[in-house]
């Protein structure tokens, strides 16, 4: 599952379960997550849910900035859209969000021994 965990100074305050779909972030009611912050547009980013050509069970993430007047932030850098991975970090004004996918091990190379006899 993949989450959009809430960071207050260093810390995960709360968590959010992302589905497939889009997700809309701005100050504005109807948001599926609304920031109460004169920092943050009305209607501020779009998240982007969509399953992998080839990998169905896996998601692929994209955040777009919606022409906010003060910017989406992805890892300290401003972006227009953008993939998002494990461990990226967004920002919408003062609001900071980690993203963790609890599937992002999967596919990992492991190492083998093998003996040379």
């Amino acid at each position: 599952m993949i989450k959009l965990k809430h960071i207050v100074d260093g810390v995960a305050v709360s968590e959010i379960n992302m589905t497939e779909g889009d997700f809309t972030i701005g100050r504005n009611h109807g948001n599926s997550l609304q920031l109460d912050d004169g920092v943050v547009s009305g209607e501020h980013a779009l998240i982007t849910f969509v399953p992998n050509d080839c990998l169905p069970e896996m998601f692929d993430i994209t955040i777009k900035d919606l022409g906010s007047t003060n910017g989406t932030y992805v890892n300290n850098a401003s972006i227009k859209e953008q993939k998002l991975k494990h461990g990226d970090s967004i920002r919408f004004g003062t609001h900071e969000f980690k993203v963790f996918d609890d599937q992002s091990t999967v596919g990992t190379q492991t190492e083998y021994y093998v003996p040379d006899d």
